[in-house]
């Protein structure tokens, strides 16, 4: 695996993949720590893991904030509306980007 800054240091964008569970929020820490000014997105496969990262990160950097976009409830075209708490975390996330 290449240093950290090695990879912050390539032109373009970065894609880093197959990191252990626990491995991959102490890798964002330790890459905000070396460019605090690069924006970091993580997909996470479900809400679960989702949480445990977002945990994991506040232990390891407790000074970033993650904005979390959730994933919805229901599946398209179900007769179920998505709950209203979930609308508004997505809705929160999108204008705190924006």
């Amino acid at each position: 695996m290449k240093d950290i800054s090695t990879l912050l240091r390539s032109p373009g964008r970065i894609t880093i993949g197959g990191a252990p569970e626990g491995r991959d929020a102490l890798a964002l820490a330790d890459i905000r720590a070396t460019a605090p000014d690069l924006d970091l997105i993580f997909i996470a496969r479900d809400d679960a893991r989702l949480d445990s990262v977002a945990a994991a990160l506040r232990l390891f950097a407790p000074d970033v904030t993650p904005l979390i976009f959730p994933a919805w409830d229901c599946l398209p075209y179900d007769r179920v509306s998505p709950r209203a708490d979930i609308s508004a975390s997505r809705l929160t996330c999108l204008s705190r980007l924006a």
